[in-house]
């Protein structure tokens, strides 16, 4: 007996260690928050249907410094009402910021580099035009080892287990008088585990849905249906950018989503927080069950959303996708997204066919079908 509690808590501990272990990005990104006091990464678990489960930790890392007024170069209203030595100074803010970070994750990949299995850098500077590039191999996969040259030069490794990747360009090409310049980069960590069979299977979305509607029913939470219609028509005539927040095209002709909105009052934050965190932990844990199944699952998605929780925002954060079919033009999906407005907190599942689209003021609307909306009752708009 003695023998078997000690077995189960070895396996326990050996859990707890295994889950508390940092990936190499990860550590990045922690120096990066301490150096800006804000997070931009996001870490997803993935089943793209090519029999394995993907765990992806990206993110932009860029620098922005604006032109001052005597500069000739383009302005963003942000800098329009400051004086030049005003602009001059938060530049220079800016370039200290963007130096530790840079240095920060220049730092950790060299590190990496002696760690890898293979590994490539480019660096070019010229004239304030840079170009900075790391593919790193941290474990090959079994057998042959596939490379695949990209077009920005960088070295892909399609079927290894760990890759760790940093690619980023900038330059001042915009102002003659070299004080403006713009840089984007992403920073990504994938790590890919093979299913035991290399099989992928479409998402079972009942069990799933059963198991998160009863919670929600015991809570008792207010709820509505609501449809969001669209045709190709109307997405091509430029109504995307002036009604939607978000859209996913597949490029059939017409598309639908039905879901059930599920709606708790602004005071009831914790009931909020509570509801949040229980049907992550069931997503996260069906996932876990079943990594067969094709899905696409962000983590952190509710503690992104409630830093939001006292400004004006209107967001709606898409936290997974279930793919119940697919094919050229098509696809059905079960989105799960969490929600906020000044109003209160939101919860909508949805089913979607060839387009997923989330117009502006869905928090408030029953129907929107190509432009013509139909509001909930009392809603504030």
């Amino acid at each position: 007996m003695k023998r078997i509690i000690t077995i189960i808590l070895s396996a326990v501990l050996t859990m707890a260690v295994s889950a508390q272990e940092r990936t190499p990005v990860e550590k990045i990104w922690e120096e990066v928050f301490n150096i800006t006091g804000a997070r931009q990464d996001s870490k997803m678990k993935i089943n793209h249907g090519n029999g394995m489960v993907m765990y992806v930790h990206n993110g932009p890392l860029g620098k922005y410094f604006e032109c001052s007024k005597d500069c000739g170069g383009t302005i963003s209203p942000y800098w329009a009402n400051m004086k030049p030595e005003e602009v001059e100074e938060s530049n220079k803010r800016n370039g200290k910021i963007f130096d530790g970070i840079f240095n920060a994750v220049r730092h950790n990949l060299d590190s990496l580099m002696t760690l890898s299995e293979e590994s490539y850098h480019f660096e070019s500077h010229n004239h304030d035009a840079d170009t900075i590039t790391y593919s790193l191999c941290l474990k090959n996969s079994e057998g042959s080892v596939k490379k695949l040259k990209m077009n920005d030069g960088s070295m892909g490794f399609p079927d290894a287990v760990e890759t760790v990747s940093f690619n980023f360009t900038a330059n001042n090409k915009s102002c003659a008088s070299g004080k403006h310049s713009r840089g984007y980069g992403i920073l990504a960590y994938n790590k890919n585990v093979f299913l035991p069979n290399r099989k992928s299977y479409y998402f079972d979305k009942q069990p799933y849905l059963d198991m998160i509607t009863s919670f929600l029913k015991q809570k008792k939470i207010k709820s509505w249906d609501f449809k969001w219609a669209l045709s190709e028509d109307y997405y091509k005539d430029g109504n995307n950018r002036q009604e939607y927040t978000y859209i996913i095209d597949s490029g059939h002709k017409n598309g639908q989503t039905l879901g059930t909105m599920y709606f708790i009052p602004r005071e009831k934050t914790k009931l909020a927080e509570e509801i949040f965190t229980k049907i992550d932990s069931l997503t996260l844990n069906y996932t876990d069950i079943h990594p067969e199944q094709r899905f696409r699952y962000t983590y952190n998605v509710k503690d992104e959303l409630m830093r939001w929780n006292n400004t004006n925002a209107h967001d709606l954060s898409l936290m997974f996708e279930g793919v119940t079919g697919v094919d050229d033009l098509f696809f059905k999906s079960l989105f799960v997204l969490f929600g906020i407005t000044p109003q209160g907190y939101y919860i909508a599942i949805t089913d979607s066919e060839n387009k997923f689209c989330i117009p502006k003021q869905w928090y408030c609307l029953k129907s929107f079908n190509n432009g013509k909306k139909e509001y909930i009752k009392g809603a504030k708009k």
